[in-house]
């Protein structure tokens, strides 16, 4: 962090300057202006849970002549190609976890809370920048130290700053960040499904692990980590909910889904649902991410896959067993355990088969879907009683095992 503790080069007259800068770049965008930088607005939720932040920001990206920024020309592809760039990917998304933090600190602020303030003003220095900071300084030296004052002024202005004057220097660092990725990211990228998919994928990936180490027992353990993941979901959601008018519309459906899936888990996140439960609903997500882009859910999140394909007819069996601990469950009245083994035999199974299945036959595997993802948890949430769910399950078995035959041939 040293390195990053510089004179303070803010004067009176910032936010004034910072605004007619906004107006500029987004009046030169034009249709290059996209959805990154947009704060999320959260659901009605409780005095931990910080809201959103004013800041409205919109960033474009300044291109060359060919359709491409300065260091796409030394290292993309061609503009027309569709798979996405893995250092764009990562920036982007360093980017939008400083945003997280950013919104958080400014609630934090208005909240009265300068401890939980300082904490997240700090976050962008100690953990984000330094993964960005060399390829800002590849293209412009001056806006990477312009950046990087910029967040260490924030760190130290949290407890005298009002929240209007905090807000106003997070409103100055948002068009900075703005600025950064018009300078380093490719337009072609900015508006392709899979790169906007690969950022929301890797944004959701580190939410689970912050809220992992945040919630046990339906408890708060650690605040900051808690709040870390909540604002990437959000950032996660407002991306995908921009990005997705650019998605095929045969695959409306996915996309429905992916809406579903965000509800559940900004829900699951409110209550302080189990960790497990909240990886379940992420993996969710990312599997209908890479049903959208045709990419690998590895390639979304970043990471190389541990396991080879599991065999279909073994993963239908997995479900068979699941359902009938469900069963073990709802009969003790433990709802919400039945509930989740039956978000994870749709989830983390049945997902992994539908491809395969709807080849071969459309109509079971939709007809199976529904039974397995609406109909069941609904029956659970209304506790009706056991002798329907054991008939509902009888009936997803039956079905289950036709899958196994067309499968097997």
């Amino acid at each position: 962090m040293d390195k990053y503790k510089m004179t303070n080069l803010r004067s009176p007259y910032l936010g004034i300057f910072g605004a007619m800068v906004l107006v500029m770049l987004l009046s030169s965008s034009g249709l290059y202006a996209l959805t990154y930088g947009v704060p999320y607005q959260p659901q009605q939720q409780s005095a931990t849970i910080m809201g959103a932040s004013a800041n409205q920001n919109t960033t474009g990206v300044a291109t060359s002549p060919n359709g491409t920024s300065n260091l796409a020309n030394e290292t993309a592809t061609a503009s027309t190609a569709t798979a996405p760039d893995v250092t764009f990917i990562e920036f982007v998304s360093s980017i939008e976890q400083i945003r997280g933090h950013l919104d958080q600190a400014l609630g934090n602020k208005e909240s009265g809370n300068d401890t939980l303030a300082q904490t997240h003003a700090l976050h962008p220095i100690e953990e984000v920048y330094t993964s960005i900071e060399e390829l800002i300084v590849s293209q412009n030296g001056t806006l990477n130290q312009s950046l990087s004052v910029a967040l260490q002024d924030l760190s130290s202005s949290v407890p005298n700053a009002t929240p209007e004057e905090l807000g106003g220097q997070i409103d100055s660092i948002n068009m900075l960040l703005d600025n950064s990725v018009q300078t380093l990211v490719p337009s072609s990228e900015l508006t392709n499904p899979a790169f906007n998919a690969s950022v929301v994928a890797r944004l959701l990936h580190i939410a689970g692990h912050e809220y992992e180490e945040a919630v046990a027992n339906g408890t708060i353990r650690e605040i900051a980590e808690y709040q870390d993941g909540q604002a990437f979901i959000h950032r996660a959601e407002s991306i995908f909910n921009s990005s997705a008018s650019n998605i095929n519309q045969s695959m409306a459906h996915e996309v429905e889904e992916v809406n579903e899936l965000f509800l559940n888990l900004n829900t699951a996140v409110t209550n302080r649902d189990d960790p497990g439960n909240v990886e379940t609903t992420i993996n969710g997500i990312i599997h209908e991410l890479a049903e959208i882009t045709g990419l690998s859910e590895s390639q979304l999140t970043g990471e190389e896959s541990g396991t080879e394909e599991q065999d279909p007819v073994a993963i239908i069996n997995n479900i068979k067993s699941l359902l009938t601990q469900l069963i073990a469950e709802y009969r003790a009245e433990n709802y919400q355990g039945a509930e989740s083994i039956a978000t994870e035999a749709y989830l983390e199974n049945y997902e992994f088969i539908e491809a395969p299945l709807a080849q071969r036959d459309q109509q079971l595997m939709e007809q199976t879907e529904v039974m397995l993802r609406e109909d069941l948890r609904q029956m659970i949430t209304q506790r009706v009683p056991i002798e329907q769910i054991e008939q509902h399950i009888a009936m997803i078995n039956a079905n289950l095992d036709r899958a196994t035959q067309i499968l097997s041939q």
